[in-house]
């Protein structure tokens, strides 16, 4: 087992990525193991970069997180899940044998903050859509963001979030395990959950001790949905989640899959009574943004004879 010696400096390990970090227009940087930068901008989609970058820069680069992140890379452990703490930035990447050079993928959080406008002028979403989302959210709508990866749901979260900061004098509650969600409210508690160390169910339980008037989480992985719905529907509405799924009605049979995995079956008439809206995204390279608005539904039950959501257009 051997392992490269550590980049002495950040800038040593990045001087073929470090203008695409520093660009805030750039929200993922992907380097294949033929040497290609891609590069992902905000509404522009993916498109090769000017540089190549060597193996053995590469490598650096991952060593680097990989220290910063307390964990190594060996012949034996190929694999790396970690950060780039300056820019706050996701670092997921392989090397050989896993590998046929050294590979990575770099998600930076959304530094471009949208407004619903703003999608209205991309033509993501309607005027009416806009009216509607702006609607439900004054009137304290739950409501939860879905989509795949990397479909824009976390930016879309933030214009949500603006619209909030811009419209109310609320008190926001955020819970994430990645600094991702940008919110202009001045009133507001921002926490961060580590696993195995303060999880994201201990994090909405301790909302509530808070005093705020919308817990919203940056994304719901596991079962701590159950405690998000005991909060949502126990007098703290208004709340925005993200949560990965692949339309509307999956993206609530998802959170109730995330309750489930707690051993508790899922009461889907009151996840249905608990979250007001869905509003679900999807990749789509016809489109100028590169992503688009499959579906914003206002969700009006579920029908237990026939096993289904009860869901209809919150607007045209």
């Amino acid at each position: 087992m051997t392992t490269a010696p550590r980049a002495s400096t950040l800038d040593t390990v990045t001087r073929g990525v470090r203008q695409y970090l520093d660009d805030p227009r750039v929200l993922e940087i992907m380097l294949n193991p033929d040497g290609q930068l891609w590069i992902d901008r905000a509404g522009e989609g993916q498109t090769p970069a000017d540089v190549q970058v060597a193996p053995r820069e590469a490598e650096a680069l991952l060593r680097f997180v990989a220290t910063e992140s307390g964990t190594t890379l060996t012949s034996e452990k190929t694999t790396l899940a970690g950060t780039l703490p300056k820019w706050n930035a996701r670092v997921q990447g392989w090397i050989p044998p896993t590998v046929l050079a050294p590979t990575f993928s770099i998600r930076k959080p959304a530094l471009l903050l949208f407004s619903l406008k703003d999608y209205v002028e991309k033509k993501v979403i309607t005027e009416d859509q806009c009216a509607a989302l702006t609607r439900a959210i004054l009137d304290r709508k739950n409501i939860l963001v879905g989509g795949g990866t990397f479909t824009g749901k976390t930016t879309f979260a933030n214009a949500l979030l603006r619209v909030i900061a811009e419209q109310t004098n609320d008190r926001l509650y955020i819970a994430e395990d990645n600094r991702e969600l940008q919110c202009l409210a001045p009133n507001k508690v921002s926490v961060y959950t580590e696993r195995g160390k303060y999880e994201m169910r201990d994090a909405i339980f301790d909302a509530l001790r808070a005093r705020p008037d919308r817990i919203i989480v940056g994304e719901l992985r596991d079962s701590s949905a159950l405690e998000l719905l005991k909060a949502w529907y126990t007098g703290h509405p208004g709340g925005i989640a993200t949560i990965h799924a692949n339309d509307c009605p999956s993206m609530l049979t998802r959170f109730c899959q995330l309750i489930e995995e707690d051993r508790k079956r899922a009461d889907r008439e009151l996840v249905a009574e608990a979250i007001h809206v869905c509003v679900h995204l999807q990749l789509d390279r016809q489109t100028p943004a590169g992503r688009r608005v499959s579906g914003i539904q206002a969700v009006k039950g579920y029908d237990r004879a026939l096993r289904r959501w009860l869901l209809e257009p919150l607007a045209a």
